[in-house]
């Protein structure tokens, strides 16, 4: 880890820390109010435990509806009370799952994680509970509409902070630019998300007619719980799915499938160069990946034949990423990237496939992903001829350019290829 990463890691854990030393209520407190604490911890935990990771490296759980529905019961004192204990013990029932303990390393990250995850919830939460107090959020029954408000400003307080430190590790560890990864996060958040609110209020005032009243409300909670659920799955399996579909083309036409790793592996390359935003750059990947699809429907004759295709074998072939484009289309996790495997093809001065198109009348996908498959097949053996050198390859491309290939792109890829991040399997 960095010094700038281990230093941010520690201010928010020290942070954390005090604010939960801060604000842990007394025995006096906790014994008034411990039928609720209990429960409330109890359901928490549980929600922790089968948290979904909903975005890369974010997961969101029910359990934010049971500590912000605290801070409305009993304010930022009920809520850490709440809070610590539950996603404290949950961290470490769920890290420790996943790390191997018979490393003494394996502890060290174990702490650092467990540690930052239950000081960034409590630093969110604090915040939460204090902009809501600041704003005159009163304890329910909510009678008017105004009293609605606080508990809404609350909850995005709450989701802004809980992204923002996730979102500073991410960008201090990967080297991505903070503000794109927090607009990246924000813009990913499903609907399902924000029900998380509504139902934080519901807790808050069926808890003020009878505390048992809050275990119908958990029922609510499993509902959203699975919806989140089957959402992330449904997502994972239709990846899954195309990257079964990529391997199956691979057995046909093992070329392809190397091809189209080598070339999702340098398009990420490309475009952190460039320095593309991230949600982008996911989705030009993602593409980039799957950008021979098409050859699914191209006859094995043309495909796999040895030597030069004729004229009408060559306008066969030249209709894969049309078909590419057709499998893809109606996906959703691959909505922003059919037009990139449609135009991959395209070239800049107009004489590329499908339809002509020139400069940036392309799309940007279509072009990172265009010069690293240049690249690649450049630097790979093909049927009539070897694998370029390295100088031979850079030559040809260079020569491409503004011609054939976005310059920006071309600049980018040289860059990576200096640095030696442009590997390929010959």
């Amino acid at each position: 880890m960095s010094i700038s990463l281990i230093i941010y890691l520690w201010f928010i854990i020290a942070s954390g820390g005090f604010l939960g030393y801060w604000f842990f209520p007394g025995a006096n407190f906790l014994s008034e109010n411990l039928l609720t604490v209990i429960i409330l911890v109890l359901l928490s935990f549980l929600a922790e435990i089968y948290e979904i990771e909903i975005l890369p490296q974010q997961e969101i759980s029910v359990s934010s509806a049971l500590y912000l529905s605290a801070i409305f019961i009993g304010g930022v004192k009920l809520g850490i009370s709440v809070a610590l204990p539950a996603i404290f013990a949950s961290e470490l029932v769920v890290r420790s799952m996943v790390l191997n303990l018979k490393k003494k390393k394996s502890y060290l990250i174990l702490i650092n994680r467990v540690s930052f995850n239950t000081a960034q919830v409590l630093i969110s939460l604090t915040a939460a509970a204090l902009v809501y107090n600041l704003i005159g959020g009163q304890r329910p029954p909510f009678v008017y509409l105004f009293d609605y408000i606080p508990p809404v400003v609350a909850f995005l307080v709450y989701v802004f902070f809980n992204l923002s430190l996730v979102s500073g590790v991410i960008s201090l560890s990967q080297g991505k630019s903070f503000p794109y990864q927090l607009k990246y996060n924000l813009k990913k958040l499903r609907t399902q998300v924000f029900s998380i609110w509504a139902v934080s209020v519901l807790i808050a005032v069926v808890y003020e007619s009878a505390i048992w009243n809050i275990i119908l409300i958990a029922i609510v909670l499993s509902l959203i719980h699975s919806s989140l659920r089957s959402y992330v799955e449904l997502r994972r399996q239709a990846k899954n799915t195309f990257e079964k579909i990529m391997d199956l083309l691979g057995k046909r036409d093992p070329y392809t499938h190397e091809h189209s790793e080598s070339v999702g592996d340098l398009t990420e390359e490309i475009a952190e160069e460039m320095r593309i935003n991230p949600d982008r750059k996911e989705d030009i990947v993602s593409a980039a990946r799957v950008h021979d699809i098409g050859k699914l429907g191209i006859p094995d004759s043309i495909l796999l034949k040895k030597g030069d295709l004729d004229e009408d074998e060559w306008e066969t072939m030249k209709e894969h990423p049309v078909i590419g484009a057709n499998i893809l289309d109606g996906l959703a996790i691959y909505d922003d990237a059919v037009d990139v495997v449609r135009y991959e093809h395209e070239r800049w001065d107009g004489s590329g496939y499908p339809e002509g198109l020139e400069k940036e009348e392309i799309p940007l996908g279509s072009r990172i992903v265009a010069v690293a498959d240049v690249w690649n097949a450049l630097r790979t053996k093909r049927p009539y001829r070897g694998p370029l050198s390295l100088e031979k390859a850079r030559e040809e491309i260079q020569e491409m350019s503004g011609v054939k290939l976005d310059p920006e792109a071309v600049d980018a890829l040289l860059t990576v290829v200096k640095e030696g991040r442009a590997e390929v399997k010959s």
